[in-house]
C-alpha cells in the first residue's frame, strides 16, 4: 500500500490514515436463514356431500344438493359459488353451511369461506370439519394465533389427523416454540411416517432446539434417501455452524449451491463462509454473482455483505478483489442506506489512496463527509491528506471536528499536537498531548513526547 508518509517528530505519533472496524465475531455468528418450507395443506371437500356418519342435509336441500354433485365431481368450485349465491347463507342448514365454506376456501374466498364455517360452527360447536376448514383458513392468512384453538379443538374432540398435527407443529415453528413443535411433528410422523415435508419440519425443530444429535441422525437419514435436496445440505450447513464447524458448514453450502445455483441466499451465504476461511476470490465470485442476479427484495441483504465484505478485503489489503467489488456495488449504490454510501466513499478513497491518486481521494472523502458530517474515518483521512500537503488550516479544522467524536479523539488531538510541531508551538502541541493522555493513561508511550516536549520548551524559554 501507498501510505502516506507521516512527518516524525521526537520519538513519533502514529496517525493512521483511514480505520477500519469489522469485528471479528462476524465470522463465527453466520447463521443458515432456514424456514421449514411451505407446506401445502390440502382441504379435502366431500364430494358426496358429507357420509352418513356426518352431519346431514335437510330433506328440503336434497335438490340442491343434487345440483352440487356433478360439479362437486368435476371440481368445477367456482360453479358450485356460483350456485350458492343464490341462497342465503342463515337459511341453510349447517352441512350447507360447511360444504359453503369449504368451497369458498379453496377458492381463497377467504372472507365468505370464514363467514359460512363460523355460521355452520354457532349451530353445531363441535363441527371438526369446520375446525380444520378454520384453521387452514387462518394459516394461508398467516394469523397463526387464530388457526392454534381450532387446531387444539379438533385434537380434543378426537379427530385429529397426521394433517392437523403438522398445522399444529408448523405454528409452534412460526411462535419460536420448537419443542412444542417437535412433539407434533412427532405425532404427525405417528400416522404419516414416510410423509417427507412433516420429517424436514421435525429436522428443522430439533436444529432450532440445539437437539444436534437426534438432527444429525434424522439428517443422515434423509439425505440418503433424498441427496439431490439443497434444503437438507443447509440444515446440515446449519448444523455444522452451530458446531462452530465452518469448513464443513462451507462444504454443505457449496453442494447446495450446486443444487440450486441460482439461489442468492446461498451465495450471500458462502461468500460470507468463504472468507471467513481466506478464500476471498471465491467470496467475491459469488457476491458478484448475487448482485448481479438478487431479486429486489434480496438488494438491501446482498448490498450490507457486500459492503461488509469490502471493509475486510480492504483491512487485508486484498486491493485487487476490493477493486471489482467497488465495481460491482457501483450500480446499486442508490439503494444503500445513507450511512452505507458514506462509508462506501471511504473504501473508494482508500483504493484511490493506494493508487497513489490523493485528489481522487479528496473527492471521495468529501463526498462522504456530505453524506455523513460526522464520520470520523473521513475526518482522520482528509486531515491526514490535507497535512501531507501542508494544507495545514484545512487539516487542523478536519482534526478539530473528529475531536468532538470520542471514538476519534485519541487520534485527533494526536494530529493537532504534530500540526503545532510542524509550526513550532510546542505549549499548544504538550496542552494535546496532556488532553490525549489524561483521556487514555493507558498509553504511557505519551509520557516520552511530553517530557521531551516540556524539555524543549524549558531550554527555548
Amino acid at each position: 500500500m501507498k501510505k502516506l508518509t507521516t512527518k516524525k517528530w521526537l520519538t513519533s505519533l502514529a496517525i493512521v490514515p483511514l480505520t477500519f472496524y469489522m469485528a471479528a465475531s462476524q465470522a463465527t455468528s453466520l447463521q443458515v436463514k432456514l424456514q421449514p418450507s411451505d407446506l401445502h395443506w390440502q382441504l379435502l371437500i366431500n364430494n358426496n356431500l358429507l357420509s352418513p356418519t356426518d352431519i346431514k342435509i335437510e330433506a328440503n336441500e336434497r335438490s340442491f344438493a343434487q345440483q352440487l354433485k356433478p360439479l362437486l365431481q368435476q371440481g368445477n368450485y367456482q360453479a358450485v359459488a356460483d350456485l350458492f349465491k343464490q341462497r342465503e347463507l342463515g337459511n341453510d342448514s349447517p352441512a350447507l353451511q360447511l360444504l359453503r365454506g369449504q368451497v369458498l376456501l379453496t377458492l381463497k374466498q377467504f372472507a365468505g369461506a370464514e363467514q359460512a364455517l363460523k355460521a355452520s360452527l354457532s349451530s353445531m360447536p363441535d363441527l371438526v370439519k369446520a375446525h380444520q376448514g378454520l384453521s387452514l383458513l387462518y394459516m394461508q392468512q398467516g394469523n397463526y394465533q387464530q388457526a392454534q384453538p381450532h387446531l387444539t379443538r379438533c385434537i380434543e374432540l378426537g379427530q385429529a389427523d397426521a394433517q392437523v398435527y403438522a398445522q399444529l407443529a408448523y405454528i409452534h415453528v412460526q411462535a419460536e416454540q420448537p419443542w412444542s413443535a417437535i412433539a407434533a411433528y412427532r405425532q404427525a410422523l405417528m400416522l404419516e411416517p414416510q410423509q417427507a415435508q412433516y420429517q424436514q419440519g421435525l429436522l428443522f425443530s430439533l436444529i432450532a432446539a440445539g437437539d444436534l444429535g437426534q438432527a444429525q441422525a434424522l439428517l443422515k437419514e434423509l439425505l440418503n434417501a433424498s441427496p439431490n435436496n439443497p434444503e437438507l445440505w443447509l440444515q446440515r450447513a446449519q448444523i455444522a455452524l452451530q458446531q462452530d464447524n465452518n469448513k464443513q458448514a462451507l462444504a454443505s453450502i457449496e453442494v447446495a449451491l450446486k443444487l440450486a445455483p441460482s439461489n442468492a441466499s446461498n451465495q450471500l451465504l458462502a461468500a460470507q463462509l468463504h472468507l471467513t476461511q481466506g478464500s476471498y476470490s471465491r467470496s467475491v465470485e459469488l457476491l458478484s454473482n448475487a448482485l448481479a442476479s438478487t431479486q429486489p427484495a434480496q438488494i438491501a441483504e446482498a448490498s450490507e455483505i457486500s459492503m461488509q465484505t469490502l471493509n475486510w478485503l480492504i483491512a487485508q489489503k486484498k486491493w485487487q478483489l476490493a477493486k471489482q467489488l467497488v465495481s460491482q456495488l457501483n450500480p446499486f449504490i442508490n439503494k444503500l442506506s445513507k450511512q452505507s454510501r458514506a462509508e462506501f466513499s471511504v473504501y473508494t478513497a482508500q483504493l484511490a489512496i493506494e493508487q497513489g491518486n490523493f485528489k481522487q481521494a479528496q473527492k471521495s472523502l468529501h463526498k462522504a463527509l456530505t453524506i455523513d458530517p460526522n464520520l470520523g474515518d473521513a475526518l482522520l483521512s482528509l486531515a491526514n491528506i490535507y497535512q501531507q500537503q501542508n494544507q495545514l488550516t484545512q487539516a487542523r479544522l478536519m482534526y478539530v471536528r473528529a475531536q468532538a467524536l470520542p471514538e476519534y479523539q485519541l487520534s485527533a488531538w494526536l494530529g493537532l499536537a504534530q500540526i503545532e510541531i510542524e509550526n513550532k508551538n510546542y505549549k499548544e502541541a504538550l496542552s494535546q498531548l496532556k488532553k490525549a493522555l489524561n483521556a487514555n493513561p493507558q498509553r504511557q508511550d505519551l509520557l516520552t513526547n511530553i517530557r521531551a516536549l516540556e524539555g524543549l520548551i524549558q531550554r527555548e524559554g
